[in-house]
């Protein structure tokens, strides 16, 4: 099922709440290319799509907090790292499963099922609560 971007999820800066968007987008299309482990190509788009964005996002996210004086960055900075240490490794499992012939639609499904479940755990426990945590640093400028 897609998640769909709800203004509760805004932290009341256009630039990280835009990237939070796509990065939604993203994660609904690796959920649905997914689903039809034969379309190998597609697979490896969106997963290198969702790598490089979140990668590039993350890079963002930190200059911003830096230029905004957010004391907590060392320890987001280290959630970034960790969040895209995990996502390299199961996607590094997706493509090992794409390139074995022993691993049927059935065996791709079931670690892709893993892949859907951290993206998902990734969005509501980073975006909406470390995350939200920059918002009152936006608020006290009055970016909102």
């Amino acid at each position: 099922m897609p998640i769909f971007w709800r203004p509760q999820m805004a932290i009341g800066h256009d630039e990280i709440d835009a990237d939070h968007r796509y990065l939604i987008l993203l994660i609904n299309t690796v959920e649905l290319v997914l689903r039809f482990p034969e379309n190998r190509p597609h697979i490896e788009m969106a997963l290198e799509e969702l790598r490089r964005y979140a990668a590039g996002h993350f890079e963002r996210e930190e200059r911003i907090q830096i230029a905004w004086g957010y004391i907590q960055f060392d320890e987001h900075r280290q959630a970034h790292r960790q969040l895209l240490r995990e996502l390299d490794v199961l996607v590094n499992s997706i493509e090992v499963l794409l390139d074995d012939p022993a691993v049927g639609p059935e065996g791709l499904r079931d670690r892709s099922q893993e892949l859907t479940n951290f993206l998902r755990h990734w969005l509501v426990d980073h975006v909406m609560k470390s995350d939200m945590q920059l918002v009152p640093l936006f608020k006290k400028s009055k970016v909102f």
